[in-house]
């Protein structure tokens, strides 16, 4: 009886949800969160989890993922031009500025300098929104955004981005899922269809920032199935999200968390641009 309820919400989801059916169909194969405990608590406003995504191939992709209040943290880019261009790890990130979470953030030349806009801390580092107004390099179609003074959060498509009032903001892409549906018109890139490491933020209905990271073990998950995964609510094994975009990924995807005595990392390559969430009483 339960299998069947579940399978009625996923066509009333589908009939509901413009392009969710398309995305499912589209997939190789479709994956559904297997075999784990959900979101555990670090300290107030910070939880972690990790998460198996089970495929209907029986191959599995793990993902490790942070939830965080944005009440309590503060939002951060970090880009170190000196380092450029062999970078620095999320770990030696973490170890020189103390923050609670690293995780890369924005594509970079051979030159370690920024594909796309960039802006940490009021200083831009490229002030060029790439391919803006133009329908291809949609790896390149989303804007994260901290805006000064509230510290209001959000992802917009680079088009509808503004750098008026901004205090943090990096262009990347694909923009993976706008108002809890799937983007459409990503499938015509390579990588709709190829599954490999990525890193991903998003936010719940509610606010919530999520950080999603590709572990080394296992599969990796193509941007369709990413879509399919983010978007499909929980109760039928996905995580729900309202808005999503991807990151920079492959051997760049890496995560470093420390707080409460926890310590985890997802290790990746040096890279130069990172995210960084500060405890807002350790805010610097």
């Amino acid at each position: 009886m339960a299998h069947r309820v579940l399978a009625l919400l996923g066509i009333l989801l589908a009939a509901a949800t413009p392009g969710f059916a398309a995305i499912e169909d589209d997939c190789l194969f479709s994956g559904r969160v297997s075999g784990e405990s959900g979101w555990r608590p670090l300290h107030p406003g910070l939880e972690v989890r990790e998460i198996m995504v089970r495929f209907e191939d029986s191959s599995v992709a793990r993902l490790s993922g942070v939830r965080a209040a944005p009440g309590r943290f503060h939002v951060r880019l970090h880009w170190n031009p000196k380092s450029a261009p062999s970078g620095e790890s999320a770990a030696e990130v973490a170890k020189l500025t103390g923050v609670s979470v690293v995780v890369n953030a924005s594509y970079f030349d051979e030159n370690g300098r920024p594909l796309g806009f960039f802006l940490a801390g009021g200083k831009v580092y490229n002030r060029r929104i790439l391919f803006r107004g133009r329908t291809e390099a949609l790896h390149l179609g989303a804007v994260f955004f901290v805006r000064s003074g509230t510290e209001a959060m959000g992802i917009v498509s680079r088009e509808a981005f503004e750098a008026g009032g901004m205090r943090e903001a990096f262009q990347a892409g694909p923009y993976l899922v706008r108002e809890g549906r799937p983007v459409m018109g990503i499938e015509r890139y390579r990588e709709y269809w190829r599954p490999a490491r990525r890193s991903v933020l998003a936010f719940e209905g509610d606010g919530r920032l999520l950080v999603l990271v590709s572990e080394p073990e296992g599969r990796g998950l193509s941007w369709c199935e990413l879509q399919s995964f983010l978007a499909r609510p929980e109760a039928l094994g996905g995580l729900g999200v309202a808005e999503a975009m991807n990151l920079d990924g492959g051997s760049s995807s890496q995560l470093l968390v420390q707080a409460a005595g926890y310590r985890g990392e997802t290790a990746g390559r040096p890279v130069p641009a990172f995210l960084l969430l500060v405890p807002r009483q350790e805010s610097r």
